[in-house]
């Protein structure tokens, strides 16, 4: 049908194609106004969205035919192209399906092709709209992909298939992991401007920025096992409550996942400190287990840092130790290991050392072992001076993440990942988990080409 151009007379033509689907609504709705809640929203839902839907078709013909009007100037080299009328599209939206025929352009000397419509709605080749990826999105980064699809039809009546889903979550989140890299990769430059800083002015008030490191395994197609790599930053401060003791205040944490090279991590690490205002930081605390990789990457990106062995990470080690000087199960080693716990915690750790190498362990072997251990982290024992400051002294944080942003997602029974798919996911879980993902949304455009 051919509209006029006016607004008035669209919206005419809209109330018109519509009168009778309206008209169905109301019915429906005086029929059933004796039924309950459930019911009444169900029917309004889907009987809503077919108007919905109906009505954005025919105001969206309109439109297609309005941009089809006037010369068609080819968009790559500007020669005169034709216009190529009635291409069928259908929009995936997350109120259902709006079929459409819209003018195309095409030019003969450059073989290309343009479609105005398209160009303003923002979509591709899918039709999928972006509420829409971003709602699948949002489901396959929390669910298995089969279930998201589940969930969106549940909610919101849009079925989608396990592969769809996991084509567009992976899609969105490898297409974000590139421009975290690139960004990260750009402020490395000697040259580059200085990283904003994006905190808000609470979190600026907060004196430290503590860096926890971490690694866990995941299940890989091709290499059995595959170590990822987490990081959880946030800016803290000594409590201002007598209640807390001496727990410090943190702001909100922020992680950065990594499945690929170290040296990606770590540039991706150092640029999320940079946003975390490293710079302008009273202290760097960095925390973590007695790993070589961790400690090498703090060295180089993080060098004037203060730097601490999880507490609870050397304790464990105390326990290994007392097993070796006394013998596995010996009555004596947990009074043993709570003496030596709590002269670690004061800062007793040299004193301690001279003791254990004056022992006469039960097995020498493991014994020199976990002397050794203690002995290269001796750099990283200052408990008492972290405490003192009222500065946090362990990487729970961090071993949280492991799991409620790693391993809750991908690392449930049977699952098996390539390396785009794993690092796409992870890459959107640590976005979500940082309490980052309205800002990313709001702030870009749909971020990745789909096909059909």
């Amino acid at each position: 049908m051919e509209h006029d151009s006016t607004d008035a007379a669209l919206v005419r033509a809209v109330l018109g194609a519509v009168g009778d689907e309206v008209a169905e609504l109301a019915e429906w709705l005086v029929g059933h106004r004796g039924g309950d809640l459930r019911e009444l929203e169900g029917g309004l839902t889907e009987r809503g969205h077919r108007l919905l839907t109906r009505m954005l078709g025919v105001a969206l013909a309109a439109r297609a035919s309005e941009g089809a009007r006037g010369a068609a100037q080819c968009r790559g080299c500007g020669a005169s192209g034709v216009w190529l009328r009635g291409r069928p599209k259908t929009l995936h939206l997350l109120l259902g399906d709006v079929p459409l025929r819209r003018a195309a352009g095409y030019c003969a000397g450059c073989r290309r092709g343009w479609v105005p419509l398209d160009e303003q709605l923002g979509i591709d080749q899918s039709g999928r709209s972006p509420r829409l990826v971003e709602a699948v999105a949002l489901l396959g980064t929390e669910f298995a992909f089969g279930v998201a699809g589940e969930r969106l039809e549940r909610v919101c009546g849009v079925w989608l298939g396990a592969s769809q889903a996991e084509a567009v979550t992976e899609g969105v989140g490898l297409a974000l992991a590139e421009q975290r890299d690139v960004a990260a990769t750009a402020a490395l430059d000697p040259k580059a401007a200085s990283v904003p800083v994006a905190v808000g002015p609470k979190e600026a008030e907060l004196p430290w920025l503590v860096i926890l490191l971490d690694g866990v395994f995941v299940r890989h197609r091709g290499t059995g096992y595959q170590e990822v790599k987490v990081a959880a930053l946030t800016r803290a401060g000594p409590s201002s409550d007598p209640a807390d003791g001496r727990a410090p205040r943190t702001g909100r944490w922020r992680y950065v996942v990594e499945t690929g090279s170290l040296e990606r991590f770590g540039r991706l690490v150092w640029h999320q400190a940079q946003q975390l205002g490293a710079e302008a930081a009273e202290r760097v605390l960095v925390i973590a287990d007695g790993a070589a990789w961790i400690w090498k990457l703090a060295d180089f990106y993080f060098p004037r840092a203060m730097r601490l062995l999880d507490y609870w990470h050397a304790v464990q080690h105390l326990w290994a130790l007392g097993a070796a000087r006394f013998g596995a199960g010996d009555r004596r080693i947990p009074a043993w290991v709570g003496t030596a716990k709590a002269r670690l915690a004061r800062g007793e750790a040299d004193a301690l050392r001279a003791g254990w190498e004056r022992a006469t362990p039960a097995d020498a072997a493991a014994f020199a072992e976990e002397l050794t251990y203690f002995r290269n982290q001796a750099p990283k024992l200052a408990y008492d001076a972290a405490r003192a400051d009222g500065m946090p002294i362990g990487s729970g944080a961090v071993e949280s993440a492991n799991r409620h942003v790693v391993g809750v997602r991908v690392k449930q029974p049977g699952m098996r990942w390539t390396e785009p798919g794993l690092r796409g996911v992870l890459t959107l879980r640590a976005l979500l988990r940082s309490g980052a993902w309205d800002d990313w949304w709001d702030t870009h455009a749909l971020p990745i080409q789909l096909t059909a």
